[in-house]
């Protein structure tokens, strides 16, 4: 029945193949044998590089902390096993080495006699909203290597939101990534090296990040987020889970794969508090992990290293 769906069904094909989403069939070997328009936009693999071969080829996620949703835990195997369907969110790496937060939604396809068939995953991006703007408004504002707002127009906004304090009496968290070991790589291999590990990180982080939450380029290596939450615990584990999936993020370098490396400082801004003093405020910490995450709302400034 599967088989029958795929090689003679022009009318599913023409349903599926340009739906907004990504939508891709497997068999009870795992093999992919349907992969939309939607797929190849989010992924960035095309149809013909994985029609064909194992799922986890082309569908490479792993949940908030990094850890690998394959084998037992890949919802599209508890699917074939449990014949049930199965919705997570999980970060997938794309073909050009950035993490992407997409909701992930499985069928089981069941034939004759309720025997199972396989399985159909339709998946999406979770911030597709949050794509860089390139209107008339944007114009000069962007950072040409990442796509995202400069230091220039980070240190406007920021200037906003400390104004609002003001006003408001609330606060906002704060949060500072830098990329480490771009130094020696930028020294051996020459300035525009950097940019690939400078652009997947930002694409990482702007596809990791709420929409209400604000980033932007900061010092060398280095990108600023404002967040709406003002608590020091969730800004910490914040950095933390985006440290986490920096580091599960790879980029390509003359055929060569690497890891990113990242570390995060973190503050919470409150009424009264300087723009300047806040940024020094950032200093080094200990490492935070999620067992020591409690013991953050006792401290508004600290540094996680992911």
């Amino acid at each position: 029945m599967l088989s029958n769906l795929l090689e003679n069904s022009k009318l599913f094909r023409h349903l599926v193949e340009d739906l907004p989403v990504g939508i891709y069939i497997v068999d009870l070997e795992r093999r992919i044998r349907f992969w939309n328009h939607g797929a190849e936009r989010i992924t960035g693999r095309l149809s013909h590089d994985v029609v064909g071969h194992a799922l986890e080829d082309a569908m490479q996620v792993c949940d908030r902390r990094g850890n690998s949703l394959s084998g037992e835990h890949c919802p599209v195997t508890m699917t074939l096993n449990l014949r049930k369907a199965q919705r997570c969110t999980a970060f997938s790496l794309h073909k050009n080495g950035h993490r992407t937060a997409v909701r992930i939604h499985t069928l089981p396809i069941l034939e004759y006699g309720d025997a199972i068939g396989g399985a159909t995953v339709m998946f999406e991006e979770v911030f597709a909203h949050r794509e860089e703007s390139s209107g008339p408004a944007m114009y000069g504002c962007l950072d040409t290597n990442t796509g995202i707002p400069s230091r220039r127009l980070t240190r406007a906004v920021l200037s906003e939101c400390m104004a609002a304090l003001e006003q408001s009496h609330g606060g906002f968290g704060l949060l500072r990534i830098r990329v480490l070991g771009l130094e020696e790589f930028r020294a051996k291999h020459g300035p525009q090296s950097v940019v690939p590990f400078l652009r997947t990180a930002a694409h990482t982080l702007r596809h990791s990040l709420e929409a209400e939450n604000f980033l932007g380029c900061w010092d060398e290596n280095e990108f600023l987020m404002v967040l709406t939450s003002a608590s020091p615990m969730m800004v910490a584990m914040t950095g933390e889970v985006l440290c986490n999936l920096l580091n599960h993020s790879e980029v390509s370098w003359w055929g060569d794969r690497f890891r990113i490396e990242a570390e995060a400082s973190y503050t919470v801004a409150s009424a009264g508090t300087d723009l300047e003093t806040l940024l020094r405020e950032m200093k080094p910490s200990h490492p935070i992990g999620t067992a020591k995450a409690a013991a953050v709302a006792s401290n508004n400034s600290g540094r996680l290293r992911g």
